[in-house]
């Protein structure tokens, strides 16, 4: 082809027709222009191809994550729900001073336990590396982002503080110094009823683990409504 039109200007030099080479260099200027114009464009089809192959990709394993931590938190949420329940329940038998009796062990066994969440950060994590910039649903980028730092990060935060650090400093000592686990963290037995009976601080502490645990309780069932709520414009934006 370049062999060709060599041959076209050579001629036209040849044969003195200044103004027919100029106005066919022109031409062929403007044809290599337009060449290279499309080769960008087609190399950018290429380009767009593959990134959406790559935000579809992605979409789908950040569905598998939430799906994950969805069914994960809900069941800690639950849990954390019921432990507050039996502390509620401890201390209104202490406070009414209900005669002991074998159905308060599994209460009293829940004093010690708390559901910790957990969360699958593969897909985000994978997303940060590649840039956030990749997700094209403005919705999806904000909900994901307000999603892990925030709701995530702070749910994290939360339990460590009031489920986790507290329990293994102040609660669990003083407890476990009232009660005999039996089936560890499931049934627990006063080792002296009557005198836990009159003990004020095991009394308000129960209580501050009612309060505490159900307040991370409401806090998990916020991130997992989140999560689930992203997972709807996640599964939408699929079906485009």
């Amino acid at each position: 082809m370049i062999k060709f039109f060599r041959k076209i200007r050579q001629s036209l030099l040849m044969e003195n027709k200044t103004g027919k080479y100029f106005k066919y260099a022109i031409g062929e200027i403007i044809l290599v222009v337009i060449g290279i114009l499309i080769a960008l464009q087609i190399n950018n089809w290429n380009e767009a191809e593959k990134r959406s192959d790559e935000e579809q990709k992605l979409l789908y394993e950040l569905l598998v994550n939430l799906n994950q931590d969805i069914k994960d938190n809900k069941v800690n949420a639950e849990f954390n729900q019921e432990v507050g329940l039996s502390a509620e329940y401890v201390v209104e038998t202490i406070e009414t001073r209900t005669v002991w009796n074998d159905t308060m062990k599994k209460h009293y066994g829940y004093l010690l336990r708390h559901g910790l969440s957990t969360f699958n950060t593969s897909a985000y994590d994978n997303l940060k590396s590649k840039g956030f910039d990749l997700i094209s649903n403005d919705s999806i980028r904000i909900a994901l982002t307000n999603l892990h730092g925030n709701y995530y990060a702070g749910i994290l935060k939360f339990e460590k503080e009031l489920a986790v650090d507290n329990q293994t400093f102040y609660l669990a000592p003083l407890f476990l110094k009232h009660i005999r686990m039996e089936n560890p963290w499931f049934k627990g037995i006063p080792h002296d009823y009557a005198k836990l009976l009159e003990d004020k601080e095991f009394i308000e502490a129960v209580r501050w683990k009612a309060k505490t645990i159900r307040h991370v309780a409401s806090f998990q069932q916020q991130g997992y409504k989140k999560a689930n709520e992203l997972k709807i414009i996640i599964e939408n934006e699929l079906k485009k």
